[in-house]
């Protein structure tokens, strides 16, 4: 097998997985662990010779690691290519190198791929020449508007393509990786399984794991930490602070700001909201300004916003409120990091805040589905809300106290629906999260 990385000829795939993410993975998991507790579950790359597919999520949340993995057992291929776009300029030098280096069956990976201008066009070449009939190609990125929308240009998609989504770990795979004792009766079992009365009936107690999941969130290498370690160094705090800061690079607004807008969204995080609203805790002067520097935010995949449903119609509809919810437990901890401005010792330092509901709305991300499938439910005729809705199925969530009257109206609207508490809420986020079954 001819193996090329980076442009170089390497012997074996050791060098490859030679990687300190990996390296790491390994000290938390072990070489045999790594395999199974990869941030992307590696079966779903074993995608047709003659597609072309995407791989996107956030920065630092292990979308090459698990890539690399996947290479390194791989039998079926003549020729494995891994080549890391960010060297690569222009899209005539990323066709000529694939060129040279394409022969047979072929497993070409293109790493950060969006890097360069184009980049889609020096496949659909490749494509037209008949060069890729006999290749499998993932493309990754951590920007989604530009990688998505080029990808939908690309030839080798329908039918035979994928697009992934490399989503924070769900509380089902945190459990059955970490607490499989508890969760083993459980494992077979989906929301839709289930009723009201049954998941009342139910006698166990996951607080302390939940407790856990709210503290290192669903990012593999804050779990790690956690695990092995007890606790999350100052030095991952900062790896991520520097995601968030750094997909505003482009924007000149001052950090200042920045850290009043991370300190709003954190306030306002289980309300509907506007950007007006949003601007009037910040000293931004525009709520054009607001939406753009969130819809950055979004594309980068640190937060999510939920879109209105409505039953009646049975579509989305625009909204002026929005429900803003940052994209896991961990990531909520961040903006508050740098909303109020913590710059060491984050874990002792960053303010409480309440996290069911981001944690909950985490569970509703599917790998190979639309990451804002998730919506809320609200009613103008009786001014009242449900907190979600999924797959048919309503969601209150409610730490005490029952629904109103309104919001027990909207829930017999849904096909299915369910009022979580406090002592159930662990149990039903397993049931909603998406797990690794075979």
């Amino acid at each position: 097998m001819r193996i090329i990385y980076n442009q170089k000829y390497i012997s074996d795939f050791n060098i490859l997985i030679d990687d300190p993410a990996i390296n790491e993975a390994v000290s938390y998991w072990g070489k045999e662990g790594i395999f199974l507790k990869s941030s992307v579950d590696l079966r779903i790359f074993k995608t047709h010779f003659g597609s072309i597919s995407l791989l996107y999520g956030p920065r630092q949340i292990g979308k090459t690691a698990s890539l690399k993995l996947f290479l390194s057992r791989l039998t079926d291929s003549e020729t494995v290519i891994y080549t890391d776009c960010s060297t690569i300029l222009h899209k005539a030098d990323l066709y000529d190198h694939l060129s040279k280096l394409i022969r047979g069956r072929t497993t070409l990976v293109l790493d950060e791929v969006q890097e360069v201008e184009d980049w889609h066009l020096a496949l659909r070449t490749l494509y037209s020449e008949g060069r890729l009939k006999d290749c499998r190609v993932w493309c990754t990125g951590s920007e989604a508007r530009y990688l998505l929308e080029s990808g939908e240009r690309l030839p080798g998609r329908r039918g035979e393509g994928k697009n992934i989504f490399a989503r924070p770990w769900s509380f089902r795979e945190f459990m059955d990786f970490f607490h499989p004792d508890f969760s083993k009766p459980y494992q077979s079992i989906l929301f839709h399984h289930v009723t009201q009365a049954w998941l009342d009936e139910q006698k166990i107690d996951w607080s302390l794991p939940w407790k856990e999941y709210l503290t290192c969130g669903g990012i593999p290498h804050t779990i790690g930490c956690f695990i092995t370690k007890g606790q999350i160094p100052d030095a991952i705090w900062a790896v991520y602070v520097d995601w968030i800061l750094g997909s505003w690079s482009t924007v000149r607004t001052p950090e200042r700001s920045l850290a009043g807008l991370a300190k709003r969204l954190m306030e306002t995080m289980t309300s509907r909201i506007s950007y007006e609203t949003i601007k009037k805790g910040t000293d931004i002067q525009s709520s054009n300004t607001i939406k753009s520097l969130m819809d950055l935010q979004e594309d980068h995949f640190s937060i999510r916003v939920l879109p209105r449903y409505d039953l009646q119609k049975k579509k989305f509809l625009p909204a002026k409120l929005k429900k803003i919810y940052p994209i896991d437990p961990f990531t909520a901890r961040i903006w508050s990091a740098i909303g109020w401005n913590i710059r060491r010792l984050y874990n002792e330092s960053v303010p409480p805040v309440s996290l069911n509901e981001c944690a909950f709305a985490t569970q509703m991300l599917r790998s190979e589905e639309n990451h804002v499938a998730a919506s809320y439910l609200y009613s103008e005729a009786s001014k009242s809300e449900v907190d979600f809705y999924f797959q048919d199925c309503g969601f209150e969530l409610k730490s005490g106290g029952k629904p109103t009257p309104k919001q027990k109206e909207i829930l017999k609207q849904c096909p299915q629906s369910f009022v979580v508490t406090k002592k159930t809420l662990p149990l039903m986020a397993y049931l909603v999260g998406e797990g690794r079954a075979a």
